[in-house]
């Protein structure tokens, strides 16, 4: 991207971004669309002012503080004042914006991504590289969410909590795909479900919760898409035998277990135990003396070094940190409703801000090497002041006709607050409670005012 003027960044993102908005405006006339991603095709038919550019506006716009000082706020910066809604009309207004119209949004964003940014996509030897990976969001204790999330056991008693799961672009830090269930749902379960989502020509790393027959088997058979897991030295003897031996690299046949035999039978997939898998078993040694066991259909061993794949390998801790992002930046956890739909919406809004700001921050790749040229440190965008900055700015964004005004402003935002990049820092990963790795949640009779 560095080799981008800032104007072309500008235009290929104003492409993303008017396809977005051709999106809404193809729902409001089309009726049967309108009626899957609304839940009724006289949904939307009436002039309003929380029509559907504005209402997923504001849903975009992180209603983070209390609800009556976040519509207020919003109405008068974008209307002058001149309009108002009551906490009410805008809690109705939203039920009509299904998971699905969101899920559809995101896919708007990511495919016209990859299509517009072409050639100057970041990939890894030909490859889209992503990473896999789940994580748990914290509920407020209500009935409906509560019996549709479920609840996780503690030594305090049950605690409502989701399941969230995320496809992640670990190059172009884009959320392909995000996902929110009841937390009974294993990750394993639900990226099953999904794998056939994975695009081709796709490379996807999975950490140690992840390896097994069936998901491996399921993975093979979509056309051109890699992947790399870790595992646990224990997973079968097949990886037993081979931590035991000399070598780094070996290509292995794997027999299907009983459970992957009856599982992918449910999905449709007969299978016997007479059916083999081809997978490449790599293992290394890390600076604190673990041995490290990866299992992989990149069978090139020439092409795919060990080392390649050990540096491929630590490229997923990119998803972690995007997960810290949501938590703590744009906090995930801090929902603006008490009902089933309100928390979908508002995890799918956390998603799609994210890859907004992933996009304009590409505006300054160029600007940000520039200024790291001759100093100490390289220099990066302040996540916590861009997310900031898209406050108002990103409704914006769908509703004025001159969004390119708005991405210059976002972008001089953007550059006028960088941090230095200190490489080799390294703490030792301190066990936290569930509760304190996120920094917000939300208390259904408290919302900050500011």
């Amino acid at each position: 991207m560095s080799s981008f003027k800032k104007d072309s960044v500008i235009a290929l993102n104003l492409g993303v971004f008017e396809k977005m908005k051709s999106f809404l405006y193809n729902i409001l006339e089309d009726s049967v669309l309108r009626e899957e991603l609304t839940g009724s095709s006289k949904n939307f038919t009436r002039d309003s002012k929380l029509n559907m550019p504005y209402l997923a506006g504001l849903i975009l716009n992180l209603l983070k503080r209390s609800l009556g000082v976040e519509l207020q706020e919003s109405f008068g910066i974008i209307h002058n004042g001149t309009v108002s809604c009551t906490k009410s009309a805008f809690s109705q207004q939203r039920t009509k914006l299904l998971p699905a119209f969101f899920d559809g949004w995101n896919k708007v964003l990511v495919d016209n991504f990859y299509e517009n940014y072409g050639k100057h996509v970041r990939k890894w030897k030909g490859y889209t590289l992503q990473a896999v990976d789940g994580s748990t969001a914290y509920l407020f204790d209500k009935g409906d969410v509560k019996a549709y999330f479920g609840t996780q056991l503690n030594q305090y008693g049950g605690k409502p909590m989701a399941r969230v799961m995320q496809i992640y672009d670990v190059l172009n830090n884009i959320v392909v795909l995000g996902i929110i269930r009841p937390i009974i749902e294993s990750e394993q379960a639900i990226m099953s479900s999904i794998v056939n989502k994975l695009p081709k020509n796709s490379l996807t790393l999975f950490d140690r919760g992840y390896p097994s027959f069936a998901l491996m088997y399921l993975l093979l058979l979509q056309p051109d898409c890699k992947f790399l897991m870790r595992c646990t030295v224990g997973f079968n003897k097949e990886v037993k035998m081979f931590m035991n031996s000399r070598k780094s690299s070996k290509i292995i046949e794997l027999s299907a277990t009983d459970t992957a035999i009856v599982g992918l039978k449910i999905d449709g997939h007969d299978i016997t135990k007479d059916t083999k898998i081809k997978i490449r078993m790599v293992k290394f040694k890390l600076p604190s003396g673990i041995v490290e066991v990866l299992l992989t259909n990149l069978y090139d061993e020439k092409r795919f070094t060990i080392g390649d794949l050990k540096h491929l390998y630590g490229l997923r801790w990119g998803i972690e940190t995007a997960y810290g992002k949501q938590k703590n930046q744009q906090q995930m956890e801090q929902f603006s409703g008490h009902r089933v739909i309100c928390v979908q919406q508002d995890y799918a809004a956390t998603i799609i801000t994210a890859n907004i700001q992933s996009l304009i921050e590409k505006q300054s790749d160029t600007f940000v090497k520039e200024k790291s040229e001759g100093r100490m440190y390289e220099y990066k965008i302040n996540k916590n002041v861009s997310f900031g900055a898209l406050k108002h700015n990103i409704v914006k964004i769908f509703l004025t006709k001159s969004p390119k005004e708005i991405l210059v402003i976002l972008q001089t935002l953007f550059e006028q607050n960088l941090e230095p990049v200190r490489p080799g820092r390294s703490n030792p990963r301190k066990e936290k409670s569930m509760r304190s790795k996120g920094k917000f949640q939300t208390f259904t009779n408290f919302k900050r005012a500011v």
